[in-house]
């Protein structure tokens, strides 16, 4: 029976050996005689060492420091010879190359909050987180497109006074209270926003007053004042857009409401008794009118 060989060389590396099918016979895959190099040898069904028998046999092979060479054998089939061939697939041990973004991709917007005034952080239907700065509108106005959840930022915030502010989310409810920094709100949840509310807080916070504008489904907008729940008129309006700023209380400010969530609220009682004189006097003046009538057709009489 003649055995048809063959010689394959492999550099260092790792490799995998596998049998070629397509009605080749079994292979034998040794170290050729006189080959110093180093290999070391893993094979899928060690019972039968270096022995390709079909196309579900390989043998994992590393090569060491100096190349080897390998002799691949074919016995006959039917008493023909047959020219040996062995699939030979090089491992990489090499780190993956990191992934590279589509140029079309376009990349993240990144989010820049000014070091002055207010700005407002926001999830917005459509757009994502977006940053509205202060005389920006956090969304849009006069659109169906939610902001879904937001956060306010002032980075110059005066000693003694804070924002706080929390919002009613539809089928959630209200949520807690929360001060500058915070976000409240929802993110990907398709959630409306259908109340918030906004109040200067803090020892200083009678200093300043709230100015903005929230707008909702509909077409309706709002003052934002400091304390009042704004919403749209039937309360199911979500929110939509959004602008706040705080500047110094204007001296005629100074009889604004009472803010209900101020840290140290005073009750003031106002009594309705000093409008007593006025309804008192009106009444006196009005017999002196009668009598000063009544003094001509006295005279005529006489």
């Amino acid at each position: 029976m003649k055995v048809s060989t063959s010689v394959v060389q492999l550099q260092p590396g790792m490799y995998i050996l596998r049998h070629p099918g397509g009605g080749m016979p079994p292979l034998s895959v040794t170290r050729t005689p006189g080959c110093r190099g180093e290999c070391e040898v893993l094979t899928a069904r060690p019972q039968r060492g270096t022995v390709l028998e079909d196309a579900s046999d390989c043998i994992v092979m590393r090569v060491g420091a100096a190349p080897v060479n390998l002799l691949v054998a074919a016995f006959p089939i039917n008493g023909a010879a047959v020219e040996p061939a062995i699939k030979v697939d090089r491992i990489s041990l090499e780190a993956p190359a990191a992934p590279v973004a589509a140029p079309s991709a376009p990349a993240a917007p990144k989010l820049v909050i000014k070091d002055k005034g207010i700005s407002l952080v926001g999830h917005v239907e459509l757009q994502g987180d977006v940053v509205a700065s202060e005389g920006q509108l956090l969304g849009q106005s006069g659109t169906t497109r939610r902001i879904e959840g937001f956060q306010i930022m002032w980075p110059d915030r005066p000693e003694g006074v804070d924002l706080a502010y929390n919002v009613v989310i539809e089928g959630v409810g209200a949520t807690p209270v929360v001060a500058t920094g915070k976000f409240v709100g929802t993110r990907r949840q398709a959630k409306r926003i259908t109340e918030a509310t906004f109040a200067l807080v803090g020892p200083n916070a009678s200093r300043y007053q709230l100015d903005g504008t929230a707008h909702f489904s509909g077409g309706f907008q709002i003052p934002v004042s400091s304390g009042v729940a704004l919403s749209g008129p039937s309360g199911m309006e979500h929110l939509t857009g959004l602008g706040l700023r705080v500047v110094p209380a204007a001296a005629r400010a100074a009889a604004k409401p009472a803010n209900v969530w101020e840290e140290s609220p005073r009750t003031k009682v106002f009594s309705a008794k000093k409008a007593a004189p006025k309804t008192k006097a009106a009444t006196t003046k009005k017999p002196a009118t009668k009598a000063a009538k009544a003094a001509p057709s006295k005279a005529k009489r006489t």
